[in-house]
């Protein structure tokens, strides 16, 4: 699976890339139960934990950066649900067993995003956040996987409470936020934290 890196530390995986290549399963007959019941309060936030990069320390911090620079082509992550994880495995296994109904089916990204992503309505709430804080919202994965979208540093500040500084490391001037981000509680059961991200040169952060 490929990786991203941005300039900011909300997870970031171009899951689309790997859901062409997952196994299918059937159709999903029930509609996916939503995960975000209570309201969007910007007040009420959660850190999405592991998401500061290694080299982003106080030695090799050279200051923030500008709140005009744009950043582009962000992506935030929507994880599925427990129940969704157990049986997506249980489906993936059964079809590697012959004589199942799914043995060597496949699901297009669409299908899979249908049955295993978060619900229309989750991920519209979580899209509607976004705008509210002045984003871009490009698109949303086929597999429904991540949410693209775009914006500069202020409001990236401002949305996940998270200052984006420069450092210089091994010659090179990279960018990253200084601490872990933060989202509105009631949108933590579906996006996804993650084990941290890489920063990347601050001569391509908008590019």
């Amino acid at each position: 699976m490929k990786i991203r890196t941005t300039a900011m530390g909300v997870v970031l995986q171009a899951l689309s890339l790997a859901i062409l290549a997952t196994p299918a399963v059937q159709a999903q007959t029930h509609p996916v139960p939503s995960r975000v019941t209570a309201k969007v309060e910007d007040t009420r936030t959660v850190e999405l934990k592991g998401n500061v990069h290694p080299m982003a320390r106080p030695e090799f911090d050279r200051g923030a950066v500008a709140d005009s620079q744009p950043m582009t082509r962000m992506l935030l992550t929507l994880q599925r649900s427990t129940e969704q994880e157990t049986a997506l495995q249980q489906l993936m296994d059964a079809q590697q067993t012959k004589g199942s109904s799914n043995y060597h089916a496949w699901l297009t990204p669409e299908q899979f995003g249908k049955q295993f992503g978060p619900s229309d309505a989750d991920v519209q709430a979580v899209t509607d956040w976004l705008t509210r804080q002045g984003f871009q919202v490009s698109k949303v994965a086929a597999g429904r996987g991540a949410i693209e979208f775009s914006g500069n540093v202020a409001q990236v500040r401002n949305a996940f409470h998270t200052e984006i500084h420069k450092f210089a490391v091994n010659g090179g001037e990279h960018i990253a936020n200084v601490s872990e981000p933060a989202i509105p509680a009631a949108l933590a059961p579906v996006v996804k934290g993650g084990s941290g991200v890489e920063h990347v040169p601050a001569e391509s952060a908008h590019a």
